[in-house]
């Protein structure tokens, strides 16, 4: 069930962040988007958030810190990470603070959805 369902979305890439706007939207997420750290974790802070997929690259900030202070605020909080340079150790040390998934750059619509709902039904 995606309707009032708030997905905050950060990822500095322009294409990726009004991407992922358009394709959660016409899901029937409402969206959030920041192209910072700071700025996700202000809007945070300011707004219930149920999912946030956050980029492994920022300008400001490391996404993996932004999922730590995230998490840190909302332990129930699901994030899902996603990266153009998966690598071994950036899905593990996301897993390990608390990533609900990661995603590897590019990546399908379908795939942004399924990944939202699968978190959305974690217990």
């Amino acid at each position: 069930m995606s309707v009032g369902m708030t997905v905050l979305v950060v990822d500095d890439e322009p294409s990726v962040r009004d991407a992922l706007e358009l394709i959660l939207s016409d899901s029937g997420y409402f969206v959030l988007a920041s192209m910072s750290g700071r700025d996700a974790l202000g809007k945070a802070h300011r707004q219930r958030i149920d999912v946030a997929i956050v980029d492994v690259e920022l300008p400001d900030m490391s996404g993996l810190d932004v999922l730590r202070h995230l998490r840190e605020k909302d332990p129930g909080l699901q994030v899902i990470v996603i990266t153009a340079n998966p690598t071994p150790a950036i899905v593990q040390e996301a897993r390990k603070r608390g990533a609900a998934d990661c995603l590897h750059k590019p990546f399908h619509p379908a795939d942004i959805v399924d990944a939202i709902q699968s978190a959305l039904a974690r217990p």
